[in-house]
């Protein structure tokens, strides 16, 4: 749905009898052929008949909500949406002041995907107190997973999802109780256990559209374009105030001096990344990319004001004016073997800004022969990746070439990038950027040189290592030409050779300061942007425990490299021990890795799963297993990844992001 309509923009539409509301849109329900027409030929992406699905339908019908907020729908759906609460439905988009009624009935917020009722999160301040709470997603794929959080305090809570994804939540509690915080509760409950502040500063929000700025923040202020916040005696509830009304006036609240205005329609010239709002990184994502994708080729294109997915005949998505994109959106691309995009004429440069960067963020695989200097908002490193020639025939070439666009776009324009670069621009104290503790645990001092070269190579991310030696001195040859090769903070752990791996590690970590602990294998191959990306992953999966599949596998005795199929960017507990990346407090919370001489990764993730804790696997073109005779924990043998081989290769061949060549290895044994 669409805010910033009637005599002031944003203001909370009046219901009947308040004068301070009004129904959505602020005009009468449209007739069917009143709706905007849809070529002939061309399949509707979403019938606006069908919008809401019978679950909810039936949900909200017995009883009927005093009280009906909806967020996202888009102007073919909004008559769908209004017949569902003859009384009213409030445009939660459009809202400024918070709403005085609900009480001991029923309030709904009906969200039309889950990146939408991440938003309503934001503006989780204008919702009232009920003692019976709806919450609702309209669209969301049935591979999407769900996990209904329980809310505190409530007497009752039911859960149930429908055959096309949607889903419902019904919370009862004895007295009025605040919606939004039920709203937040779910929010946090799909991003699993861990503790995820949104990062930077206080934000308070004014204006249309204005959580598109901030979304999935239960912390940020909703206010009104001139303030003040809250109590102006008080202390102010935010550091920083970000606009989108039109016209929004002086501000007039002298506690927050900070005031940033952003444009809250597609047009106007746009040249800086700051002016474009983020990406919710934490809801369109590469989660779920398909490495063999069923359809073809499909073109990004204007159809009027709106940019549209277009596959031969069919129109797969539609996007709002604004060109925000949501994560039922990219559910619909996935199967899309790459995008083009048709630049056009007449484009809104902040709107073409937002799908393109919002589709790269998913890992979608958009390419373009050019980029137009009116796009510069997109930045130079999207602008690269999405002019970088790739065969999209061939899926690894093609996967290649998603990973690109999406470090692009994450790196750039995720909501946490995005508001670093506001606050460093605004003069606003930001937090270090997270470190990470590299444990190295070997008993082969021949390995050294080979993995601490790779570690040395990563970029994008500050690390330490923790060199723990199980069982061979730290005055050896090998180990001091190591380690005086290396030009980053490095702390080294002597370990007794009959101390279990498990316990090795664990003395390892004990002396590690950073936020994050990786696990790193002495012997096999790792891109220079591996750990940048688990990190990444960390970030929008909400995964405990992150890494990938060992997709490449060199096996060193026949001099073969082969490579395994394999789904990524999932939820799932088969990754590679060597690739293990997690917060150090969820290491300490499942009491370390396990004291085992062997299988100590597997182990480790029993302990995490039954802990609660989830595991991802990233993509696993940054990585690559290496297989010799022998010196393993986990020993199979050659045949055993012989028979699971897509493809196979004659010597070191992986993908283009890691360079064998560069860092040899040493000449024993079946090292080649």
């Amino acid at each position: 749905m669409r805010g910033g309509r009637g005599d002031r923009p944003g203001r909370l539409a009046p219901r009947r009898g308040d004068r301070r509301q009004r129904p959505v849109a602020g005009r009468a329900p449209r007739d069917r052929a009143d709706r905007p027409a849809v070529r002939e030929g061309r399949a509707r992406v979403h019938p606006a008949d069908d919008m809401i699905p019978e679950l909810i339908r039936g949900v909200l019908a017995e009883p009927p909500p005093s009280s009906l907020f909806a967020i996202g729908f888009r102007p073919e759906e909004e008559a769908a949406v209004r017949e569902l609460a003859p009384g009213g439905v409030v445009d939660l988009d459009a809202a400024e002041e918070p709403a005085d009624h609900g009480g001991s009935g029923t309030v709904a917020v009906l969200a039309r995907t889950f990146t939408d009722l991440r938003r309503a999160a934001s503006l989780a301040a204008l919702l009232p107190k009920a003692a019976r709470h709806v919450v609702a997603v309209a669209v969301s794929s049935a591979d999407r997973p769900f996990l209904p959080a329980s809310v505190p305090g409530s007497l009752s809570f039911q859960a149930r999802r429908g055959k096309a994804g949607e889903w419902v939540v019904e919370i009862a509690f004895a007295g009025p109780r605040p919606v939004g915080e039920s709203v937040a509760a779910l929010v946090r409950g799909q991003g699993g256990h861990r503790l995820r502040p949104v990062p930077g500063p206080r934000v308070a929000l004014a204006g249309p559209g204005a959580s598109h700025w901030r979304p999935g923040d239960p912390g940020a202020t909703p206010t009104t374009p001139r303030g003040p916040l809250g109590n102006p005696d008080g202390p102010p509830p935010a550091d920083v105030v970000l606009r989108t009304s039109p016209d929004p006036g002086e501000w007039s609240d002298p506690r927050v001096e900070i005031v940033i205005d952003r444009p809250s329609s597609g047009g106007g010239t746009l040249y800086e990344m700051d002016a474009v709002p983020p990406v919710d990184e934490r809801s369109v994502n590469p989660t779920g990319f398909v490495t063999d994708p069923k359809l073809g080729d499909a073109v990004l294109t204007l159809v009027g004001d709106r940019w549209c997915v277009r596959a031969g005949s069919d129109d797969l998505v539609l996007f709002p004016e604004s060109g925000a994109v949501t994560d039922a959106d990219v559910d619909r691309l996935r199967q899309v073997r790459a995008v083009t995009v048709d630049w056009g004429t007449g484009a809104r440069p902040l709107a073409t800004a937002r799908v393109v960067a919002g589709l790269a963020a998913a890992g979608v695989p958009l390419r373009a022969e050019q980029v137009p200097p009116w796009a510069m908002a997109l930045g130079g490193d999207l602008t690269a990746a999405l002019i970088a020639t790739a065969d999209m025939a061939d899926d690894l070439r093609r996967e290649e070439h998603s990973v690109r666009l999406r470090r692009a776009a994450l790196r750039g324009h995720s909501t946490e990038a995005r508001w670093r670069s506001l606050a460093l621009a605004a003069g606003l104290p930001v937090p270090p950027r997270p470190t990470a503790s590299v444990v190295l645990c070997t008993r082969r001092p021949e390995f050294l040189g080979f993995a601490l070269g790779q570690i040395a190579a990563q970029r994008d991310v500050d690390l330490e290592v923790v060199l723990t030696l199980h069982g061979i001195p730290a005055d050896l040859p090998e180990v001091k030409a190591a380690v005086t090769a290396f030009d980053r903070p490095f702390t080294v752990v002597e370990v007794p050779a009959d101390v279990p791996f498990g316990v090795a590690l664990n003395l390892g970590v004990a002396r590690a300061s950073g936020r994050y602990v990786a696990k790193w294998d002495d012997d096999d191959w790792y891109g220079p942007d591996f750990l940048a990306d688990m990190l990444l992953a960390s970030g929008y999966s909400g995964a405990e425990l992150v890494g990938c599949h060992a997709q490449f596998v060199y096996l060193g005795q026949i001099d073969l490299t082969i490579y395994r199929k394999a789904r990524s960017e999932l939820m799932g507990r088969w990754i590679s021990g060597g690739t293990f990346v997690m917060e150090r407090p969820v290491l300490d919370a499942v009491g370390g890795f396990p004291p085992v001489p062997r299988h100590v990764d597997a182990a480790l993730v029993d302990l995490l799963t039954a802990a609660g804790g989830r595991t991802y696997g990233a993509h696993s073109l940054g990585y690559a297993l290496h297989r010799r005779a022998a010196g393993h924990t986990w020993n199979q043998p050659v045949t055993y990844f012989l028979r699971a081989a897509a493809r196979q290769w004659r010597g070191r061949r992986f993908s283009s992001f890691i360079t064998p060549e560069r860092f040899p290895l040493p000449a024993i044994g079946d090292v080649r």
